[in-house]
């Protein structure tokens, strides 16, 4: 059977059109209206020539989601699930998707304050922040340690000396006698003093 067009012009009003050709063949088409169906569904075929509309097939997302030793979990690429929450690996997780976080949970506090667990949720703190620049940290408390050490940079004294600090700061000199002194930054004589005695590096 040949194939046949239809060139229309004011539109085309029909009730069933019936094609007795295993395949159609579409020529160019600026729109096609089909009654029925929901929105966002697509039309399909059951393989014998059979259309019907259906819904998008995609393998929705288990959560919690735990992997266990031996066992390997793939996320493929339309794998849907909001994985806020946690998934336990103890085996593999191979991921051929993108995972995204939907909790809206995301860092909390504001630019440059430093991360930590509060309740559960992210949480920052003003004045507790690390400056990636500087590499400074900023400690709006006290430091507390627990059976460890505060471990400074040892500096030579010329070394030292070529350093201009500020009130506050402290610092090890590794060529005094006896090794090892404290120094701090002595805005009296602006420079670097031993603390010990308060004579100048």
């Amino acid at each position: 059977m040949a194939l046949k067009y239809f060139n229309v012009k004011q539109g085309l009003t029909t009730g069933n059109v019936l094609i007795s050709d295993g395949n159609v063949t579409l020529g160019n088409i600026a729109n096609v209206h089909i009654s029925g169906g929901s929105s966002g569904q697509f039309i399909k075929t059951n393989g014998s020539g059979t259309l019907s509309f259906g819904e998008p097939v995609s393998s929705p997302a288990p959560m919690p989601t735990v992997v266990d030793n031996g066992e390997t979990l793939t996320i493929p690429v339309d794998y849907q699930g909001l994985f806020a929450y946690p998934i336990t690996i103890n085996g593999t997780l191979d991921i051929d998707g993108i995972l995204i976080d939907v909790s809206s949970a995301g860092p909390g506090g504001t630019i440059g304050q430093i991360q930590y667990n509060d309740g559960a949720d992210y949480g920052g703190t003003a004045g507790f922040t690390f400056d990636k620049v500087t590499g400074n940290v900023a400690i709006p408390g006290s430091l507390n340690i627990t059976g460890g050490f505060v471990k400074l940079t040892a500096y030579t004294d010329i070394v030292l000396r070529a350093i201009t600090g500020v009130i506050g700061q402290i610092a090890v000199v590794s060529n005094s006698s006896p090794g090892g002194r404290m120094a701090f930054w002595d805005t009296t004589n602006n420079r670097w003093s031993y603390v010990s005695d308060n004579s100048a590096v």
